[in-house]
Formats: structure tokens, C-alpha cells, sequence
């Protein structure tokens, strides 16, 4: 049953399209309902909204062009930190004051609990955390 076809989509060829003149290119569905279902619907799964509100920190430095973003986010995860929800990279930049064989990067956290609204004292020390996770890669924060 899992490699029954149950739907099958296309664009309708283009010289069927020219000869009935359609200007724009058109595209069709055949949707075996019958198939459909015969299959058992997923369980439905979501999060809440969070109640409490999220902290978000930047945090700028510069590393060496061998550090990847997965060296640096593995630093960080190790640091396991229960309330960070989100560690992305927002900007990279090379050149200009950058020295050569090395980048910048701009890094966003955002912290969250889903019990209480954060004090800033404790991400002040997760935040300190993650400094040093990153200073220990040979990362040196920006001002």
C-alpha cells in the first residue's frame, strides 16, 4: 500500500497548450480519492504558543576561515543551556577591517521558558556561556 499511487501531478504539454491556445502554462492533478482514504490519517501534533515572552542576545566575533558554523554550534550545545530555543547565524562578513584567513559572524540566541518570563541575570550568565564556549573555539568577541 505505501508505493500505491494516489496522486499524480504534471504540466500539460506544450504543444497540447498551443493548439488549444492557452496562453499561460497550465498544470494538472488526477487525485485518486478512492486511495486517499483507504489510508489512516497522522496523528495531529502541535506546541502551544509560549505564554512567556523570548530573549534574544547578538553576539558578534571573529573566527579563524577552518571554524565552521557546526564547530561553533557543537560548542555551544555542549554548553546545554535548557532555555535556548535558537542559536542561527544572522551575518558573516569578510574583508575590510577582517583580517585575511578569517571572518566575522553575527550570531543570534533566543532564550525561553515556558514557565516563567526570564530575569536578565540569567541570561546574563548563559550569555557569558556562550562567550566563553565561543572564545574557547579561538573566537575573539567584537565590541
Amino acid at each position: 500500500m505505501d508505493s500505491e499511487v494516489i496522486a499524480q501531478f504534471g504540466q500539460l504539454h506544450v504543444q497540447v497548450a498551443t493548439k488549444r491556445k492557452l496562453r499561460q502554462d497550465v498544470f494538472i492533478a488526477e487525485i485518486f480519492a478512492d486511495r486517499l482514504l483507504k489510508r489512516r490519517l497522522r496523528e495531529i501534533r502541535y506546541v502551544p504558543l509560549p505564554k512567556f515572552p523570548a530573549v534574544e542576545r547578538d553576539f558578534s566575533f571573529v573566527f579563524a576561515d577552518e571554524i565552521t558554523f557546526d564547530k561553533i554550534q557543537a560548542a555551544v550545545n555542549a554548553v546545554a543551556l535548557a532555555e535556548l530555543r535558537s542559536f542561527l547565524p544572522i551575518e558573516i562578513f569578510r574583508g575590510g577591517a577582517v583580517a585575511a584567513g578569517s571572518f566575522s559572524i553575527l550570531l543570534r540566541a533566543k532564550f525561553q521558558s515556558a514557565e516563567r518570563t526570564l530575569r536578565e541575570e540569567e541570561v546574563a550568565v548563559w550569555s557569558a556561556k556562550i562567550v566563553a564556549a565561543l572564545q574557547g573555539l579561538g573566537g575573539t568577541q567584537r565590541a
